[in-house]
């Protein structure tokens, strides 16, 4: 597993919840990478989580309230993701050197920003923008990651 990328990653975003974890958390964990807060309401904002696989590798995972297009099928399905309607899921698994499909992700939820009201969510057009931001954000990150003086694992 990716203990390296994982801290990094729990280092950089659970900085807003210091004192409630351990500083290493366990393989599976998930990690939110949005910038959801307190003022948010769960009905209407879309959760993206990340967890860190083997070799870094790790899977996004959108869930909430948000629209989920044909050409967001047609990235998942490239990728070997899976996508549950029902539940509002998309499930992402890349390795870091597929971090420009998270940029791919990013431009298909922009072109889902006015269908809010074809999933009865009406905040759709500000959630989808922060999502787009925080999904930016994590490939900015993960470009860090890189570039760090880490060694390899």
């Amino acid at each position: 597993m990716s203990t390296r990328l994982r801290q990094f990653l729990i280092d950089t975003y659970e900085t807003r919840r210091a004192g409630n974890y351990p500083r290493r958390i366990g393989q599976g964990y998930p990690i939110q990478i949005d910038d959801q807060d307190d003022n948010d309401n769960l009905n209407d904002f879309c959760n993206i989580f990340c967890i860190v696989l083997r070799r870094n590798r790790f899977r996004i995972d959108l869930v909430g309230n948000f629209p989920i297009s044909q050409q967001m099928i047609d990235l998942v399905d490239i990728y070997n993701g899976t996508i549950q309607r029902g539940k509002n899921r998309l499930s992402l698994p890349l390795s870091i050197g597929q971090i420009e499909a998270i940029m791919d992700l990013a431009d298909r939820i922009k072109k889902t920003t006015f269908l809010g009201e074809a999933v009865n969510n009406p905040n759709w057009l500000p959630i989808s923008a922060r999502t787009v931001s925080s999904l930016y954000r994590f490939v900015r990150i993960i470009k860090e990651y890189n570039q760090s003086d880490l060694p390899p694992e």
